[in-house]
């Protein structure tokens, strides 16, 4: 589909076998039979949801703070925060408790959350991860023509699950695209979403979720999935996404969380996106500006394709044919 870019990976040289999945699933020809694929789809997801002991080193040393986190523990980051941004709460006469718009002994718990899954390539559950598959293998079979991307791959759990799912399924004229800023998330400007900005504040208890480039491509080879149909976009977003060398993209997983970096993944992806493609956009239900980003694009353009519920956060979409 795309033709090879600089941003794409060489296949790396052969992995110790005791790293590998075995010749006869990983190798590059299509899986012919539905049980041979979804016994190494299977193999694939316990890889990148497998505890820390399976992980590299280098991919699970990014947190700032060792859980488990206490209401109390999130009450004092709340009461720095009221420090950090009285500029902005004062005139509105309001806490960072406020306006971050949940109890501490929930955002204790998104935090331990977060830390808990640290020890994973994914913070996707099962019903998630059955989503991607789902929607991948739908376009794959329908010849939805396009790559797949994520936007906001963390450490690479569901792109080298997307992976997987070519050869899976034998769809060889394909790219995945992992882009990722991979300097965590971007810190927002309290003036112009003060929510968001106090969020990103708590989530420093997790170091803003921030991984690490080297290690995500190790994430890839360590199951013979990192090759030239991998193609990496490391920085911001707005510096990516408008300029990335794709043509046509079939299904496409916004994994932003804020305002700015789902509307910009939007503008920059969705007219790309072939009909009858998808769109997952995982942090829907956050409290934080995605959905808004969502709902505003989708009005602009008249987009009227029903939001279909993953889960109490993520959505998709198809794109009209």
């Amino acid at each position: 589909m795309q033709s090879t870019s600089p941003l794409c990976s060489d296949r790396p040289p052969a992995l110790p076998a005791s790293r590998e999945i075995p010749a006869a699933m990983s190798g590059f020809e299509p899986l012919a039979h539905d049980e041979r694929a979804t016994a190494y789809l299977t193999m694939i997801r316990r890889y990148i949801c497998g505890p820390a002991s399976d992980l590299p080193e280098s991919s699970t040393a990014t947190h700032a703070q060792a859980g488990p986190f206490t209401a109390d523990d999130c009450i004092a980051r709340l009461a720095e925060a009221d420090r950090r941004f009285a500029p902005w709460l004062q005139p509105l006469q309001r806490s960072a408790a406020d306006v971050a718009g949940i109890e501490p002994a929930r955002i204790a718990a998104a935090l331990n959350h977060m830390h808990h899954e640290s020890h994973r390539l994914t913070m996707c559950s099962d019903v998630l991860l059955d989503n991607v598959v789902s929607l991948a293998r739908t376009v794959i079979d329908e010849r939805v023509p396009g790559d797949f991307i994520e936007t906001g791959v963390w450490r690479g759990g569901v792109t080298i699950l997307m992976r997987a799912v070519l050869n899976a399924f034998g769809a060889h004229d394909r790219n995945v695209w992992v882009a990722d800023s991979f300097e965590g998330l971007p810190e927002p400007d309290p003036a112009v979403d003060l929510r968001e900005a106090i969020w990103h504040d708590l989530m420093g208890a997790v170091s803003g979720l921030r991984s690490d480039l080297s290690a995500v491509r190790e994430a890839f080879a360590r199951v013979g999935l990192l090759d030239r149909r991998v193609c990496f976009l490391p920085g911001w977003f707005a510096d990516t996404l408008p300029r990335a060398p794709i043509d046509r993209l079939a299904l496409i997983r916004l994994d932003g969380d804020w305002y700015e970096s789902t509307r910009v993944a939007l503008e920059s992806l969705y007219p790309r996106l072939s009909p009858g493609g998808f769109v997952i956009v995982d942090d829907y239900g956050l409290p934080t500006g995605c959905a808004r980003a969502v709902d505003e694009y989708r009005a602009l353009h008249a987009i009227a394709a029903p939001l279909v519920q993953v889960d109490r956060q993520a959505v998709y979409w198809r794109k009209p044919c």
